[in-house]
């Protein structure tokens, strides 16, 4: 009944290695997806945040707003 012959092991293997190829698969996508987010994690931290600087038309000074900018000269 539960007589082992050729074919069934054949296809057993074969089972064996698609699961098995499958799962590494997987696996490779798992990483490459986690490897993106880290350095997009990454990227965004490094990221300066920037502001334009004007340059003040009495003293040539450059600031971020004459408003609060006093000249020294």
């Amino acid at each position: 009944m539960f007589g082992f012959s050729l074919p069934k092991l054949l296809v057993l293997i074969a089972l064996i290695v698609v699961v098995w190829y499958g799962f590494k698969a997987l696996g490779r996508v798992n990483r490459k997806r986690q490897a993106q987010a880290k350095q997009a994690a990454r990227d965004e931290a490094t990221q300066i945040a920037s502001e334009d600087m004007i340059k003040c038309p009495k003293c040539g000074a450059y600031t971020a707003s004459l408003d609060s900018h006093t000249c020294e000269v």
